[in-house]
Formats: C-alpha cells, sequence, structure tokens
C-alpha cells in the first residue's frame, strides 16, 4: 500500500459558496465533504471527529478518506511521517468560494459549463451573510484568506462588497484573489485597491486573441490587458504598495512558441505587472504543452519563470529578486560557545527589483538570512539569524549589512548558508539567486 500525507487537513479549510465543506481545492464537486458551514460553525468542523480521524489516518501514512484526492504527497517507506496534533486551535488558511458560476467557459476544464459543477451546489451565489459570519469566525485566527475556488468571483454582485467587509475588519490576514478579469471594471478596482487586497492573479493564457481565446472561450484579451494596467495605475496612484498583480500564463500546445511567450513578456513589463509566470498542466491531454512538461529541455530553460517553482519566480527579467552575497576573509566564522557574534555581509542587487527595507504590511521587505547546518550540511535552523536592510537597496547597488549571530550551546564544526529573503514570501535561493556557504565553528 503506497504511503502518502498532506498538509491540508492540518492547516486549510474549503467552504464551497453553498456552505459545504471540503479539505482542499482538488474536490471541485464537493464528494467529500466535512461538514456544512450552514449548520455548524467552522470551528466544529475543524475538529470534528470526522477531521480528527482524517488528521490521525495521515499520520499513520495513509487515509481512505483521501486516497482520491489529488493534493496528497506520496512518501517512501524509508521516509518519517510528521506526527502532527489531531485537535488543532485555529486553521491558518481559508479558502471560500463565492459563486460556482463563470462568465467564461474554458476548454474542457472541470468547472467548464459542460462540467455540470454548477448542479452540485445548492445555490449557485454564496449568501452575504453566510461569508459575514464565516469572517468573523475565522478572521481574528487565520493568516490567510483567499476568495476564490471554482467559478468567477465576481460574478458574485456582491463580491467588491464581501472583500471590503473582510479588511476592513481584519487588515492583518493576507487576502489573495485569483480571477479571469472580465468581471471587473475599473471602479470594482478602485474599491479594490482602497479596500487593501494583498494579492491578485490574473488568469490570462496568450499573448494575443487568438491565442487567449483557445481556452478563455469568449474572453477578450485586450480588455482584460486594459484592466490589468489599470489595477497597476489605481494602486500607484492611491500611494499602495498592495495589491501585488500576477499575470498567470498557462502554456498549452498553441500559446508555447518563443513568439508567444516574449509578446507576454514584453507587454507584461510594459503595463507594469509585478510578476509573470508561466504554469505547466497536462490537462486536457489534448491540449498539453509537450514543449515544457517537466523534465525537458525548455522546461529546465524557464524552471525559474514557472508559477510553482518559487513565490519569486518571474518571467519578467527586470523583476527578478537576485543577489550577490560576499563575506569579509576566507577563514571559518568562529563562535565562543553559547557566546553571541557579529559578521559583516556585504549583498549586491543584481537585478532591477528594488529591495525595500521597510514595507507598511511588512510583507516583501527584504532582509539578509543565515541558516544553520550541521557539519554534513543537513538543516538545523531555517530562521537561525536575518538582519534588515539599512536603506532600500536598488538595482546594482551594494549594502553592507552586520549579521548578529545568537549562542550556539554545543561545541563543534557548522555551517553556514546565507541568502537574501523577501519576507512572508520565500527565499531568493528559489528564485535561482546564488547563495554562499561559510565554515562556523563553535570553540
Amino acid at each position: 500500500m503506497a504511503r502518502f500525507t498532506c498538509d491540508w487537513i492540518f492547516n486549510i479549510l474549503v467552504v464551497l459558496c453553498d456552505g459545504k465543506v471540503v479539505c482542499g481545492c482538488a474536490d471541485p464537486y464537493g464528494l467529500r465533504p466535512l461538514g456544512d458551514a450552514n449548520k455548524q460553525s467552522l470551528h466544529e468542523i475543524w475538529n470534528s471527529h470526522l477531521a480528527q480521524s482524517i488528521r490521525r489516518d495521515l499520520n499513520g501514512g495513509f487515509s481512505g478518506f483521501c486516497e482520491p484526492c489529488g493534493l496528497k504527497c506520496p512518501v517512501s517507506t524509508t521516509e518519517k511521517i510528521p506526527e502532527r496534533p489531531l485537535c488543532i486551535d485555529h486553521m491558518s488558511r481559508l479558502f471560500i468560494e463565492p459563486t460556482v458560476l463563470c462568465n467564461l467557459d474554458c476548454y474542457k476544464s472541470v468547472c467548464n459549463h459542460a462540467s455540470g459543477i454548477t448542479q452540485t451546489r445548492s445555490k449557485p451565489y454564496m449568501d452575504i451573510e453566510l461569508f459575514k459570519r464565516l469572517a468573523d469566525e475565522a478572521g481574528p485566527w487565520i493568516q490567510r484568506l483567499d476568495f476564490f475556488n471554482y467559478g468567477e468571483s465576481f460574478v458574485h454582485p456582491q463580491a467588491v462588497d464581501m472583500i471590503e467587509y473582510f479588511k476592513e475588519r481584519y487588515p492583518n490576514p493576507y487576502l489573495y484573489v485569483s480571477t479571469n478579469g472580465l468581471m471587473l471594471d475599473e471602479s470594482k478596482i478602485d474599491r479594490l485597491v482602497k479596500a487593501g487586497i494583498d494579492e491578485i492573479t490574473f488568469s490570462v493564457d496568450g499573448s494575443d486573441q487568438a491565442t487567449y481565446e483557445r481556452y478563455r472561450i469568449g474572453g477578450n484579451f485586450s480588455r482584460v490587458v486594459e484592466l490589468m494596467a489599470y489595477t497597476v495605475k489605481a494602486r500607484n496612484s492611491h500611494g499602495r504598495e498592495v495589491p501585488f498583480i500576477n499575470w498567470r500564463y498557462i502554456l498549452f500546445n498553441w500559446n508555447d512558441t518563443d513568439d508567444a511567450m516574449n509578446k507576454a513578456r514584453e507587454l507584461a513589463a510594459a503595463i507594469s505587472v509585478d510578476r509573470l509566470t508561466w504554469e505547466i498542466t497536462d490537462h486536457p491531454p489534448d491540449a498539453r504543452s509537450a514543449r515544457f512538461q517537466p523534465g525537458t529541455d525548455s522546461w529546465r530553460a524557464i524552471y525559474n519563470e514557472i508559477w510553482d517553482t518559487s513565490h519569486l519566480s518571474n518571467a519578467i527579467k527586470s523583476n527578478r529578486y537576485m543577489a550577490v552575497i560576499s563575506t569579509t576573509g576566507l577563514l571559518p566564522v568562529l563562535l565562543r560557545r553559547g557566546r553571541s557574534g557579529r559578521l559583516r555581509v556585504t549583498a549586491r542587487n543584481t537585478a532591477s527589483m528594488p529591495w525595500w527595507d521597510r514595507t507598511s504590511s511588512g510583507r516583501r521587505l527584504v532582509r539578509l538570512g543565515a541558516q544553520l547546518h550541521d557539519r554534513r550540511k543537513n538543516l538545523i535552523n531555517r530562521d537561525y539569524t536575518r538582519s534588515f536592510l539599512p536603506r532600500t537597496v536598488n538595482g546594482g547597488d551594494d549594502v553592507d549589512i552586520h549579521l548578529d549571530l545568537p549562542p550556539i550551546p554545543k561545541s563543534g564544526l557548522y555551517w553556514l548558508k546565507f541568502d537574501m529573503v523577501s519576507e512572508g514570501i520565500d527565499w531568493f535561493e528559489r528564485a535561482g539567486s546564488p547563495v554562499i556557504w561559510r565554515r562556523l565553528v563553535v570553540i
């Protein structure tokens, strides 16, 4: 029997538009419900007998409930499965599906008009009073709210009202939405920016109308580009740092040429979105891009531009996060056991994306980090130490940073791994930036 585990049931719930609750986004038709938010609180569902039994089974390496799900993570016979609690105080993340309806009819997608997905919900729209109750229950605890699932969120006539309600009362959780964009307009975008929505992903799979509408049937390419550009303009004119704006482009066998992808790169840079990434899929089979399937040379060539590679991956070269880091001297760093130390490190911003030393949200500011590893370079502490930048660092600039090294209680040989990190987002290394290693001797 194959062993597997999953993080979703330990961290996340998904509420469908009719109130049915499932444990992951890979259950589009709601076939494996955990409960009903119309009749139960989220807390009751979160720590129900069913939820705890699934966690117990996953701690053992197999759950019959999860077997049909595509989110499970295989575990080899030699790997140790983490033992996690069965009863957890609060979830860290919540998905809310405002509606299952969509204005487009995407080619052979699991939620297109012919899929029958609308018949799997007892209501096509979430009642705003249910949304408010869910928001008020989860808002004080969650770290992130994903305001989408299946369907197009902004088909819901009160979608912007819902976002405003949540952000007015709970400004700290990260509010993220993925959209085809075409149900937005300039006034709605102004309201979203003023509300403080944190991130918007526009799904636009092509670089002209012909390539775009092959999948996004019924879509208007020039209009969605206008709306992306307006979102950037609205954010900047209001003096905001959010929303962060993504253009996500699924690669199919009709839009994966160098010409089409380069046109998208140029257009994304011209309208100043923050990020353009490619998404690799094998569905539908007759549309998949054979050129960019994982493991191919072409896939390797764009590895640091793919959506799932890193939260900092980017096909816009000017918007990448890249650094060259150096430390003074070549000898090992020395610390006395139980004593702290200090090290001077120099970092150069080798791309064009500025490294912000402060942000109003506390996210996306850049810091220098050192991870602690043992003598064989096995990770001991990923968050061993961090240091703030003394100033914002623009592309091409160097900065000297003093890094405080916390005491280590046991003498011996260690390694320090230095990398820059965009806080709350990702390490630069995962976007292709080089790291450096220094030996550390604790005496």
